[in-house]
């Protein structure tokens, strides 16, 4: 089996912790790093919880520390949703592992080349490590495959009435990357909203007889004891929808359209602006998913967990 070449950037977070979980159970996939971001919660929690999580699974996966904020403005984050350090009430067992000399801009550009072309980025948070990577390398943006990333919407937000979180963490990130010309593919809150784990299905993730599954368990109460307009039927599963992708491509459909980001400070800043009928004659730039299968995605998330038994 050919594996496929992958860096996860993430800012765990409640949902990011399953999807790092699924991606690391998945055989598919050869891991080459872990990228960090300031964004759910500030980036001394999210590199930590990243080393965490990567040792829960047994798992050698290096950590980079990336970017602490967004380009040009400063962190904020969505610590009342994911608890102060990322991880609800859980505190996992801490990693002495120590990070990567070299920073995240730096591992993902070296391995962008180090693959040949065939690096795929999974986003997850901020795209402030991209972007900036992108910067600072001009030619990275042919050198990588493909970006997946969780982010965005079509006309709806759950920070603002117009953006979802990571693009209104770091729009300007999310204008260098969409406009880089890299196959990105947005998963974004119009179909993970409806990617839920209930409390059945919570249940029986409890009733998986290992570690990793009774933490996923936790995470998700945690989640669902949240009270927001979001999770009336679940915990949203927003980024293990975007982990599981990359995994099976047929989980979601996806339209080729003109998209561009508000950067503007004001109400719609941090929106995904998606031309669905072609208004502002512009070329397509970035794979929208317009809807997933449920069903495929739970067997892909019960599999992973099964797995750690």
């Amino acid at each position: 089996m050919i594996k496929i070449p992958l860096i996860i950037d993430t800012d765990p977070g409640v949902d990011d912790t399953a999807a790092l979980i699924m991606s690391m159970a998945w055989d598919g996939f050869d891991i080459k790093a872990f990228t960090t971001v300031g964004g759910n919660v500030e980036l001394k929690y999210t590199a930590a919880n990243t080393k965490n999580i990567a040792m829960l699974c047994g798992k050698d996966i290096p950590v980079a520390i990336g970017a602490e904020g967004p380009l040009y403005k400063t962190l904020t984050t969505a610590s009342h949703i994911h608890g102060i350090n990322g991880m609800g009430t859980l505190i996992l067992e801490e990693s002495k592992v120590p990070f990567m000399k070299k920073s995240a801009i730096d591992v993902i550009y070296e391995q962008a080349v180090l693959c040949d072309g065939e690096l795929r980025v999974l986003t997850l948070g901020p795209m402030t490590n991209l972007a900036g990577a992108l910067l600072k390398y001009p030619d990275l943006a042919v050198q990588i495959h493909s970006v997946v990333s969780m982010g965005g919407s079509i006309g709806v937000g759950n920070v603002t009435p117009a953006a979802e979180f990571n693009i209104y963490a770091d729009p300007d990130a999310v204008k260098i990357v969409f406009e880089s010309g890299i196959h990105v593919t947005m998963v974004g809150l119009n179909v993970t909203v409806p990617t839920v784990v209930t409390v059945a299905d919570n249940e029986r993730i409890k009733a998986i007889d290992n570690k990793v599954a009774h933490v996923v368990g936790a995470l998700n109460d945690y989640a669902l004891s949240k009270e927001t307009p979001f999770n009336d039927k679940g915990a949203i599963m927003h980024d293990p929808l975007a982990a599981a992708v990359l995994m099976d491509a047929s989980i979601i459909e996806t339209k080729f359209y003109p998209v561009e980001v508000d950067c503007r400070d004001g109400l719609t800043r941090g929106a995904t602006l998606v031309d669905i009928y072609g208004v502002t004659n512009k070329k397509a730039n970035v794979h929208v998913a317009v809807s997933a299968d449920n069903e495929k995605f739970m067997k892909l998330l019960f599999d992973a967990l099964i797995k750690y038994n």
